[in-house]
């Protein structure tokens, strides 16, 4: 919208100004939008010089306001374009994109206080895109928003195991860049969507009894559990369980979404599964209850991901190991001589154990009884632990040899048991 001189709002069109061009010509091409807001279109030229391309803005007398240099592919003849945006009452943006068959370079621009200014496209971890890549079968467009500034939007199509895989990609802008936006960016297989979800492995509740109560941990391997594999860059979305008869894989053919309930259809086979998940989190991304109906046993039946509550807030842990790292092993322990350790994690999922100097990789899945946890060196072998858990305020540890990743603990020492400071209750 505009306002002119007697108080009216005027509704402007939000209408993309687009001018391709296959070679140098005579004449400078140009495009023309009111590109600073202030209700005067300015004129853009361009002309492709040896790795890169000029831009140049005049006023509406003709008078040069600005010029720059946009990224181009190697060469002295470059494809190019240039494409103007509406972005409201801020004006537009101009994007000059050069292309060659080695070679694809965007540029977003911003006319402001009568210079052209970079405006860098964000990616998911907030890192600018580079100037050029190789070709990857994207097409740029500029999507309109209602009331809001356009929207640019990359997407391509590729053949993947599962089928057809088309990602997008949306970028809003924010003033002085282009963010990546979540809820419109992501992948589809085979016309399914797919979310991107928290990834993380999902319970029954009698494995969540016997991993909160801290005894037997091992008895968790009797029950299945349930991995929802949602990758949109892979193109994958499908039920992953795993059970002491083997894994079942069933790919999801069907997504639905409704408030905080997915509903999901997947196959295995002749037999079909009918999931409904629920979603926590301020994006619904994070799976808080799946149930499954329509394989049998083992695998139909109620899963959930191992949680703790800080403050009053559901905390939901990757794993099993995360969850123990976290919520058992990590605090202040009392040895039998009286000394006092203190254990922390750090990092992100899978979480480390640090005990001092001494950093340790969590393996739950490579423990056998009597053991239930292992804390294998971070270097991969030399020294390290294998925990039996006795409640939630006692564990005995067993020193340990690793002679590589992924071996067994060689014992190097006698177990010493280790209770909880503050703890009241009797442990054994």
């Amino acid at each position: 919208m505009r306002q002119d001189g007697g108080d009216r709002l005027i509704a402007v069109p939000a209408i993309l100004l687009s001018l391709h061009l296959a070679a140098p010509s005579a004449a400078p091409p140009t495009v023309s939008a009111d590109l600073d807001g202030d209700g005067a279109a300015e004129t853009v030229s361009a002309s492709a010089s040896r790795g890169g391309i000029r831009v140049e803005v005049r006023d509406a007398s003709g008078k040069k306001i600005s010029d720059a240099r946009a990224p181009g592919p190697a060469g002295d003849v470059v494809p190019f374009s240039l494409t103007t945006a509406p972005i409201g009452s801020a004006g537009a943006l101009l994007e000059v994109s050069a292309a060659t068959d080695a070679s694809e370079c965007v540029s977003i621009w911003r006319l402001r206080d009568r210079a052209l200014s970079r405006v860098p496209i964000r990616d998911a971890a907030g890192k600018p895109l580079p100037d050029c890549a190789p070709p990857r079968g994207w097409t740029w467009r500029w999507d309109a928003q209602p009331g809001k500034p356009s929207e640019l939007v990359r997407e391509r199509t590729e053949n993947v195991a599962g089928g057809t895989l088309v990602i997008r990609e949306a970028f809003a802008f924010a003033g002085f860049s282009l963010d990546r936006v979540a809820a419109r960016s992501g992948g589809e297989i085979n016309g399914v969507p797919i979310p991107a979800w928290f990834p993380e492995t999902l319970f029954t509740r009698a494995a969540l009894e016997i991993l909160y109560a801290r005894f037997n941990v091992d008895a968790m391997r009797r029950e299945t559990e349930l991995t929802i594999e949602a990758d949109p860059a892979r193109g994958v979305f499908a039920l992953r369980f795993r059970a002491p008869s083997g894994e079942l894989v069933a790919p999801v053919d069907s997504y639905a979404l409704t408030e905080g309930e997915a509903t999901l259809g997947a196959r295995a086979g002749d037999r079909t599964a009918h999931a409904t998940v629920r979603l926590l989190g301020e994006d619904r991304s994070v799976p808080i209850q799946a149930r499954i109906q329509g394989l049998g046993a083992p695998w139909d039946g109620v899963y959930s991901p191992a949680g703790a509550w800080r403050g009053g807030a559901r905390q939901v842990f990757r794993s099993a190991a995360d969850e123990l790292a976290s919520e058992q092993v990590a605090g202040v322990w009392n040895t039998p001589k009286g000394e006092r350790l203190t254990i922390t994690t750090e990092g992100e999922s899978p979480f480390r154990i640090r005990e001092g100097a001494a950093v340790y990789a969590v393996d739950l899945a490579g423990a056998a009884p009597p053991y239930d946890l292992l804390l294998r060196p971070a270097s991969g072998s030399g020294p390290g632990w294998a925990l039996t858990l006795h409640g939630p305020n006692g564990m005995d540890r067993q020193p340990c040899r690793f002679e590589a990743a992924g071996s067994p603990c060689a014992p190097a020492g006698p177990p010493e048991a280790l209770r909880r400071v503050g703890a009241r209750l009797n442990v054994r």
